[in-house]
């Protein structure tokens, strides 16, 4: 075989066509990167088109709507409509404050307790045999009682049975004394003439104490910051038993017309609420006391959750 520099010319013919078929192929594979480079190129150019065209769309619908909206706002059944809303909040105003006042006088009325009038009757069936109630007053929440005995304790006795029955809120004041047989009348003149055979040793004695009753507690909710008292709503009344504890729940928040007011300060009986004991009213979202007298207690909100007004030194 002939040889070209001492290289067979065949071995030379086959590294010809080795690289002429590397050549090809990696041809090829170029050929098909650059469509795929092409295609997602085209898909990418596609994909941005079509946010386009759909934002274009979407912007349109927009602004119909806010022309059609404008269109509605501008007639004739919305023209008068903020002179209306401004008119409509002069009279829910004017109502609330009415409704504040009839809230109030029924507040008046509901702490004046009437006398309990059973008490009557459980009183005569307290008396002990040996004891005579010559007089009595009841009022709402007193009970004065004078009357004779012929031994010294009785009066203590009547006082135990009508602690029995839930009359006072704690022992009465008791006062006895021996009536001296001739300083004052017989005991048969002190029983209306009955004629009873009475020892010479009897005793006069009298009761005062306190009755068993309600203690009322006023609730009623202001607009703060405002220049006028602005009240949210009527005033709340609850009856307690004087010493038991009441609670007002869901303080934090109160929702009014619509509008949704948060707490900011809390007066009870015209003194404001130290911030400590704020803080722990805030944080149980619940306010709880214990009822030794009629109270009156405002909250205090406004529409913004951060405002909280400072304690008065």
């Amino acid at each position: 075989m002939a040889k070209v520099n001492g290289v067979s010319k065949k071995l030379l013919a086959k590294k010809d066509m080795n690289f002429f078929a590397e050549f090809t192929a990696n041809a090829a594979k170029a050929a098909r990167m650059l469509g795929y480079g092409v295609a997602i190129g085209v898909l990418v150019v596609f994909v941005v088109l079509a946010f386009i065209v759909a934002f274009i769309i979407r912007n349109q619908l927009i602004k119909n709507q806010i022309k059609a909206l404008r269109d509605l706002l501008a007639s004739p059944d919305y023209a008068t409509l903020e002179q209306e809303y401004a008119v409509l909040t002069e009279k829910l105003n004017e109502m609330t404050n009415y409704y504040f006042a009839l809230t109030q006088m029924r507040r008046d009325v509901d702490e004046i307790d009437p006398a309990p009038t059973e008490l009557p009757d459980v009183i005569a069936k307290c008396i002990p045999s040996d004891s005579f109630v010559s007089s009595y007053t009841i009022t709402s929440d007193q009970l004065t009682m004078t009357g004779y005995a012929f031994t010294y304790y009785s009066a203590v006795d009547m006082v135990n049975m009508l602690n029995e029955k839930d009359v006072f809120t704690a022992r009465p004041i008791i006062q006895a004394s021996r009536v001296e047989p001739f300083s004052e009348s017989t005991f048969d003149d002190v029983v209306s003439g009955e004629s009873i055979d009475a020892t010479n040793n009897y005793y006069s004695f009298s009761i005062s104490g306190t009755l068993v009753s309600n203690v009322h507690i006023s609730i009623s909710r202001y607009v703060d910051g405002a220049e006028t008292a602005t009240s949210l709503g009527g005033i709340e009344t609850k009856s307690v038993r004087a010493g038991d504890s009441y609670s007002i729940n869901n303080v934090n928040t109160y929702t009014y017309g619509g509008v949704t007011y948060y707490l900011t300060r809390i007066y009870v009986d015209g003194i404001q609420v130290e911030d400590a004991s704020f803080a722990l009213i805030k944080e149980a979202n619940q306010y709880v006391d214990v009822g030794r007298g009629n109270i009156d207690i405002k909250l205090y909100y406004s529409t913004s959750v951060a405002e909280q007004a400072p304690a008065e030194g």
